[in-house]
């Protein structure tokens, strides 16, 4: 069995559940270093029962030889803020191994651009208890809808 250490595992046991949404956005800067947020340079604006949202600089890390955004890097700002979203919405207290996880994500493409900033907002569609739908959209230019179902383990 590989088990792969989190960069939060050994910092802080649970979700922060008292703090205001740009104090959770600060935290989740802090304690999600060396992920794929890091790489891809996303940045948690904002993190609420109302909504997520979540930017990316579009950078040549993220880019298509056309200059374009990569389609896969929009769908993982998407999802980035989605399992946010999911993690807020649970009506009991999760610890962080029991994130949710993304078990499907639906997404259309409607849009891109070659410079700027892209943006995630997402919103609980569902919050169940084991499973939660979100649908996140870009708040400005619409790029892409994409609608996801996130497990949260009992």
């Amino acid at each position: 069995m590989i088990r792969l250490e989190n960069a939060w595992e050994n910092d802080m046991e649970r979700w922060p559940t008292e703090l205001s949404p740009e104090a959770v956005a600060e935290w989740v800067g802090q304690h999600f270093e060396a992920t794929l947020m890091e790489h891809l340079k996303m940045q948690v604006i904002e993190v609420s029962r109302e909504r997520t949202v979540v930017e990316m600089p579009v950078h040549p890390g993220i880019i298509m030889p056309s200059g374009h955004v990569h389609a896969g890097s929009m769908i993982s700002l998407a999802d980035t803020a989605a399992t946010f979203a999911a993690m807020v919405t649970s009506s009991r207290e999760l610890k962080l191994e029991q994130k949710p996880m993304a078990v499907s994500i639906s997404s259309q493409v409607v849009a891109n651009v070659q410079e700027g900033t892209i943006r995630a907002e997402s919103t609980v569609t569902h919050p169940g208890r084991t499973l939660v739908a979100v649908t996140t959209a870009d708040g400005g230019k619409l790029l892409a809808l994409v609608n996801s179902t996130h497990f949260i383990r009992p």
